[in-house]
């Protein structure tokens, strides 16, 4: 119905349906476990505040890559693992849900990539049992853990770029993507499409 408002009872319902949208749409297929925590995630850095406060509620403001990688090396071995697996969180999250913010900034969103997906693999071997493999499996797809990410953020109001570059810069890192594929397309970009995969 036109102009209606969707109730959700939690941030956690809310970031289900559009999560295993995202998902399908990726043709990308996560442990059950592994899918809950990807959930929990969403939603807990979907609070304000959050990052703001460094995970901790002590320190203001967005912690960098850099500063939360080196409190993970520096952090007491029991710490280590929670430490590592926290900052592939936050590379994950911004990476989706900001990733047109990072491409403005010094470093890109492959920085992202390569340092959340890093520190997941850190942690899952820092990890033992059932949720060493959850780890693993996040470093395994972090890269289509990002584009689904992105997809969650486009049906939110976070302001995500839709223009062909964009599409062109998602594609160039998800080139597995077919619905990226069929987006460029439809925007008349297949020229870019096959200069792309002859340059391989």
């Amino acid at each position: 119905m036109a102009g209606s408002i969707e109730m959700h009872a939690s941030m956690e319902s809310y970031f289900e349906e559009l999560l295993r949208g995202a998902m399908e749409a990726e043709k990308l297929s996560l442990s059950p476990v592994a899918s809950t925590y990807l959930l929990k995630l969403v939603s807990e850095f979907g609070h304000r505040g959050l990052l703001a406060s460094r995970g901790d509620g002590q320190q203001p403001g967005t912690p960098t890559l850099f500063e939360l990688y080196a409190q993970a090396v520096n952090s007491a071995p029991s710490e280590r693992c929670d430490a590592f697996r926290y900052l592939g969180d936050v590379s994950l999250f911004l990476s989706g849900f900001f990733a047109p913010h990072i491409e403005r900034s010094l470093v890109g969103v492959d920085y992202y990539v390569e340092m959340g997906g890093n520190s997941y693999r850190q942690a899952a071997t820092l990890s033992h049992g059932g949720f060493a493999e959850v780890l693993g499996q996040l470093a395994g797809h972090f890269r289509r853990l990002v584009e689904v990410m992105t997809r969650v953020a486009e049906q939110t109001t976070l302001p995500v770029q839709r223009d062909i570059g964009s599409l062109f810069e998602r594609w160039s890192r998800n080139p597995e993507s077919e619905e990226l594929g069929r987006r460029l397309m439809r925007g008349r970009a297949v020229p870019l499409l096959m200069n792309r995969r002859e340059v391989a």
